[in-house]
């Protein structure tokens, strides 16, 4: 193949993104993405600034366990009607019910005070947290059961410039700009109101086309198996299912502690926010997008299995920039270290966005695909927690924190390099039943 060739190839693989299913899954994603520095990051910040320990901040971060069991209530988006909003479809009007109670939660987080004791804002924050991992099931399923098997990386990297959109630029770095100008709470509270664009969105889009699903109306045990049972035993059937399951658990461990104590090592580096919201927030941004639109043309040159390798390599390897600012908290490595960071971490998120997609049936998308980003979540969430304490073990050391976490991609990669030498990924494994395309 020419050159030339080439280049048209690329240009052709790109059109997909000219797909208005797209633009939809963009403005979603913002719903998903927003509410995640509200509580992590920014939130981080925040209470360290208020006079918190390493430790209790990092611990703190256990609000968003609701992001790791969603799967527990993932079924009722799948087989119960919505209430009130039933006419605009299963997806639409689950939609619609969370993103309103979402406006609702942020609102009342913004009303906290951490001087007064954190009982209260962590009760809120679980409440945040529990709406938000409840609209990442809708607008997951939403996204796997609109777009067809040659537009999911598509698809995927379009979840991820939305989700991006809205909690790196504009509830991370406006947050951080609305904080230092307003407070805190003032910036929450305005944050609160950018939601109410996806859920403009959520009217103006249409309903996805699923086969039709079994009524569930009988006995309880019935309505269990049907709405749980089912889709999970469609799970564990995949041949490979126990590696594939271990990689989901290991993968971006590393990556999950370093996003943990980000914020409070830009804070201790001396970053003041608007410095911190300029390179780490709007570079980071910049180069997420790039990597992850990239990296869904590079799933489609080389396949899912090897990208997915790649993308966990060239990921943990650029933790090690962080090692480098910690040793000069300097601008160019402030910028080396989030550029890096961004373009490896777009990459490696679209790619195992395809891949937990890819897994999943039409029809039970929610139920499976929270299940599979929950045992994920889980284990980094766990993990995470205890980043506080490393460092604090490590007396502070950022070097050898960040040394740590590249080196905790390797479990996860030498589970995928045993799949990708067992199989061809795709034969079996990918196998999707019930599959409408559009």
């Amino acid at each position: 193949m020419s050159a030339l060739q080439r280049i048209a190839a690329g240009w052709a693989a790109l059109a997909v993104y000219r797909d208005s299913r797209v633009l939809a899954v963009v403005i979603l994603g913002v719903a998903s993405g927003l509410p995640a520095p509200l509580l992590a990051v920014n939130l981080s910040i925040w209470l360290a600034d208020s006079g918190f320990s390493r430790s209790a901040v990092a611990a703190f971060g256990a609000v968003a366990a609701p992001y790791a069991v969603n799967f527990l209530w993932a079924p009722v988006f799948d087989r119960v009607r919505p209430p009130l909003l039933a006419g605009l479809g299963q997806r639409r009007g689950w939609l619609a019910i969370l993103i309103l109670a979402l406006i609702a939660a942020v609102f009342g987080l913004a009303r906290q005070d951490p001087g007064q004791g954190l009982a209260a804002m962590a009760a809120v924050a679980v409440v945040v947290a529990f709406v938000s991992a409840s609209v990442d099931v809708v607008v997951d399923a939403y996204r796997i059961e609109i777009m067809d098997g040659p537009r999911m990386a598509a698809g995927s990297a379009a979840a991820i410039f939305g989700w991006h959109l809205g909690g790196t630029v504009i509830g991370g770095a406006g947050g951080l700009l609305l904080a230092a100008r307003f407070g805190w709470p003032v910036a929450y509270m305005l944050l609160a109101l950018v939601l109410c664009l996806p859920l403009l969105m959520v009217l103006a889009i249409r309903e996805p086309e699923v086969p039709p699903q079994p009524p569930g109306t009988g006995s309880p045990r019935a309505w269990l198996r049907e709405a749980v049972i089912e889709p999970l035993r469609r799970l564990t059937a995949r041949p490979l299912w126990g590696e594939i399951l271990a990689f989901i658990v290991l993968f971006k461990l590393g990556d999950a502690m370093l996003g943990r104590m980000s914020g409070v090592f830009y804070r201790e580096m001396g970053f003041d926010y608007a410095t911190i919201a300029e390179v780490g927030k709007i570079y980071g941004i910049g180069a997420t997008l790039f990597g992850g639109i990239v990296g869904g043309a590079v799933l489609k040159s080389i396949g899912l299995g090897r990208g997915l390798f790649v993308a966990g390599v060239v990921m943990s390897l650029t933790n090690l920039l962080f090692a480098g600012l910690a040793s000069d908290p300097g601008r160019p490595w402030f910028i080396a270290a989030v550029v890096g960071d961004g373009l490896t971490s777009g990459f490696a998120v679209v790619a195992f966005v395809a891949f937990l997609s890819r897994l999943c049936d039409a029809g039970h998308a929610a139920t499976q695909y929270a299940l599979l980003a929950s045992i994920g979540n889980l284990a980094r969430i766990l993990m995470a927690g205890s980043a506080g304490w490393m460092v604090d073990r490590l007396g502070g050391d950022w070097q050898e924190f960040f040394i740590v976490t590249a080196l905790l991609a390797v479990p996860g990669l030498a589970v995928l390099a045993h799949v990708l030498g067992r199989t061809r990924m795709g034969d079996g494994i990918f196998s999707r039943t019930n599959r409408k395309t559009s």
